[in-house]
């Protein structure tokens, strides 16, 4: 996750970016519970849109902004302790748990599992080692424990924030690029399974509808 942000609220970036042009928002409601969120997707941080949307399968509501641009999308990262996008805190107050999907620096193919909700952390934590994933609970500014992190902001106050590195987003896709993106690889599904089967043990547990299955992408689109 970027340090530092261009714009410091969505109000501000609209006033010089063009939706449909610079960006666009995503929202789906599924009245699940839960809501899976990428608010810096797109060209922002690549590959966290993609993850999101699998995460959230035909079950969990979701939330997208993609950033559009050729380049240069990074301006348009408002920092989670800031990002008040209207649809998006609808959203974020219609739902008990927040799990935000973000993406980090480094080589290296790691994950690094914050937020303020301690069970789930390391429920989600411990089912990404299982799967072999090189998880670690995070610290420091990937810890994502501020009250007014987006990831927190939920009914609950507390939630999940999941910090991919640059590595293994890589290797989660033919490309890196947004056609790139649209082809998947095992190492994409094995890592959006585990944490959806585990989303979806606690949304049963907590008496929310789980009728669902998760759904993949790959050259064809959603299926």
């Amino acid at each position: 996750m970027a340090s530092n942000s261009w714009y410091k609220s969505f109000a501000d970036l609209s006033r010089s970016e063009h939706e449909g042009i610079s960006y666009q928002r995503i929202v789906k409601k599924r009245g699940s519970g839960l809501a899976i969120i990428a608010p810096h997707g797109g060209g922002i941080e690549p590959g966290t849109s993609e993850i999101a949307k699998a995460i959230a399968g035909l079950l969990f509501s979701y939330y997208i902004f993609d950033g559009l641009k050729q380049e240069g999308n990074e301006i348009l990262h408002i920092t989670s302790t800031l990002f008040d996008e209207p649809k998006c805190l609808q959203l974020v107050n219609d739902s008990e748990i927040v799990v935000v999907i973000h993406g980090c620096g480094g080589d290296e193919k790691a994950i690094h599992v914050g937020g303020l909700h301690d069970e789930l952390k390391t429920r989600l934590l411990n089912a990404l080692l299982k799967e072999g994933f090189d998880a670690h609970l995070a610290r420091g500014n990937y810890a994502g424990d501020q009250l007014q992190n987006l990831c927190n902001r939920g009914c609950s106050g507390r939630g999940i924030q999941l910090e991919i590195s640059d590595g293994l987003r890589r290797a989660m896709f033919k490309g890196f690029d947004r056609e790139g993106r649209k082809i998947t690889t095992d190492i994409f599904r094995k890592f959006v399974a585990s944490i959806h089967k585990e989303l979806r043990s606690v949304a049963k547990e907590m008496g929310f509808k789980v009728g669902y299955s998760l759904t993949y992408f790959d050259r064809t689109g959603e299926k």
